[in-house]
């Protein structure tokens, strides 16, 4: 059997099971900072000692201390000499992590920088450190992450639990501003119930990454790494030398593998730098996407190519078929990952995977036949999974339609930019087999109206009105150069294609569809203040039933019926969304 080396091994697992691996850091992460590492600290309490003793300065500290003492150096014996209660330890400590006055404040390193990029891509959402430092939580703030951080047992009784958090930052040894840390060797033989049922759990769900911690001193962190029952995921060891005989007793007793670092800074970088290159490599190369892109542009303008776009339309839908219907695909979620994070992964996935189809079609729906477009229609009814009966989370099961519901948006964005009005009605009222009902495309497709999924689990968009909106948008505005808008006017026509959708699934409400009524929202409705919605209203209301639209059937067909619709979707913006004009 091939076996890769450690760190690539790493890298992959940490890839492929995003979430699923603790990192567990000491202090030799923060001595790029300026933090001195413990051994650093004990020097400095021997020279304090020394003084004490009338010692002039020395390099040797460690030797005066062999000769005058006749054993090895101990932090914690020197430490509990020199301070004899927790909160006099916790103001010697103060010393080495808080700046003199006129230093410089203590900084995130590139290696608290890179786990905080660890954790927003998803890779990474719990690490452990023995530091009492705060710049894992700081390089995380400035990442935009807020993490859970429990640093005693007050925190661990109001923790989101691990499952549900984002980031949970566990300090075994307390906060350096808290006197309660945990220094000697007394204090670190055991910790409380709590912190113990707290990593039992931890080491028991996750794999672990161990950098810049010895092992040696902290007995209570030990004890739990070695207790753990589990080994369904696995346990590395980053250290800059040999694993000392106690972390080569971890390493054993849980199957583990070490490999040698220069510093933590280059290592944690190479890593989130390899986790990028393999989360890059997962989407279609470049070339090979512009090259598909170029073949749609020749397959769909000409009926001579018929047979070949319908095969590229197939193989790219079977592409995303074989994801959302395959066991890949977390129905359930996955183990010990929470459902936002399972949620974002699924997208991040089927944006990948949609990037050929989704550009396609919206360069059909510009330059296509109308052949061409109704293979199109095909294409995004095949890609519906509505109609599979299966079992799972309402969120995740709703979300294996989104390969359908966007390319039913560009597609149908391309049609509206050409003005086919027909072929857009023709889109729209397409139908769609959801279980035992059948549901026209601008009902069953839309995204608000997947069930159970507000899209607030969105990576940065949390705060947005309609975040999904947002997001498309993004996307939009890059692949709308296939059909050649400048962004001014993709940004119009984003904005237009939303509202098309809205409005044709608005008069459906307004004339019998459901019990109540409601549109879908986007962008359009806050887009200038309202101004938008109301130069788009009023051009509506302009038009005499001679106009193409009301000609292919859109909006009932008619003024009166576009009238009544009009009416109902302005009061219902106007009850739910005047604020935001």
């Amino acid at each position: 059997m091939i076996e890769l080396p450690p760190f690539d091994a790493l890298a992959l697992s940490l890839h492929h099971s995003p979430g699923v691996h603790a990192i567990l850091v000491g202090s030799g992460l923060s001595r790029a900072a300026g933090i001195p590492t413990g051994w650093e600290i004990t020097l400095d309490l021997i020279r304090r000692l020394a003084a004490l003793d009338g010692a002039t300065e020395r390099e040797g500290w460690a030797t005066w201390y062999r000769d005058k003492y006749g054993k090895e150096p101990s932090y914690s014996e020197i430490l509990d000499a020199l301070a004899s209660t927790q909160a006099e330890r916790r103001a010697i400590l103060h010393g080495y992590i808080e700046p003199a006055e006129g230093e410089e404040a203590r900084k995130p390193t590139k290696a608290h920088h890179a786990i905080a990029q660890l954790v927003v891509s998803g890779a990474v959402r719990l690490v452990i450190t023995t530091n009492f430092d705060r710049l894992i939580e700081n390089a995380l703030r400035e990442a935009g992450i807020e993490p859970t951080v429990i640093a005693g047992d007050d925190a661990i009784a109001g923790a989101t639990p691990l499952v549900h958090a984002k980031c949970t930052v566990i300090k075994v040894h307390g906060d350096y501003l808290d006197a309660r840390i945990k220094n000697t060797d007394a204090e670190l033989e055991g910790y409380s119930p709590a912190m113990n049922t707290l990593l039992d759990q931890v080491f028991d769900n996750f794999g672990l990454l161990s950098v810049g911690w010895s092992g040696e001193w902290d007995t209570a962190l030990r004890s739990a790494i070695l207790r753990a029952p589990s080994r369904r995921y696995p346990f590395y060891w980053a250290a800059r030398g040999k694993a000392g005989g106690l972390a080569q007793d971890l390493l054993d007793q849980r199957g583990g593998r070490s490999f040698s670092i220069t510093d933590a800074d280059s290592f944690f970088v190479k890593l989130a730098e390899t986790l990028e290159a393999l989360n890059q490599a997962s989407r279609p190369h470049p070339q090979s996407v512009e090259m598909a892109v170029a073949l749609a542009k020749r397959y769909c303008r000409d009926d001579k190519f018929a047979m070949e776009w319908a095969e590229f339309l197939h193989a790219e839908v079977e592409k995303v078929r074989r994801y959302v219907t395959g066991p890949d695909y977390p129905n359930d979620g996955r183990p010990g990952e929470p459902l936002n994070d399972t949620m974002n992964a699924i997208v991040s996935d089927l944006m990948a995977r949609t990037e050929i189809i989704r550009r396609a079609v919206l360069v059909c729906g510009r330059w296509g036949t109308t052949a061409a477009n109704r293979a199109v229609v095909r294409a995004i009814q095949e890609l519906s999974s509505a109609g599979d009966a299966r079992s799972g989370t309402v969120q995740l099961l709703s979300l294996r339609d989104f390969g359908a519901s966007i390319c039913f948006y560009w597609n149908l964005a391309g049609l509206l930019d050409l003005g086919d009005w027909s072929m857009a009605k023709a889109l729209l009222h397409a139908e769609i087999k959801g279980g035992h009902s059948v549901e026209p495309m601008f009902n069953a497709l839309p995204f608000v109206s997947y069930e159970h999924v507000d899209w607030k689990f969105l990576k940065g968009l949390g705060d947005k009105i309609v975040p999904i909106s947002e997001f498309l948008f993004d996307a939009f505005k890059r692949e709308a150069r296939d059909i050649a808008l400048m962004m001014d006017r993709s940004d119009e026509l984003f904005d237009a294609t939303e509202f098309a959708a809205a409005l044709e699934f608005a008069n459906y409400r307004a004339h019998g569809g459901g019990s109540w009524f409601w549109m879908p929202a986007g962008r359009f409705i806050w887009k200038r203040r309202g101004q938008f919605l109301k130069d788009t209203f009023a051009e509506i209301e302009r038009r005499d039933d001679s106009h193409p639209a009301f000609k292919a059937g859109l909006v009932g067909g008619s003024k009166a019926k576009a009238t009544i619709t009009l009416k109902a979707a302005g009061e219902f913006v106007e009850k739910h969304f005047s604020r935001y004009h």
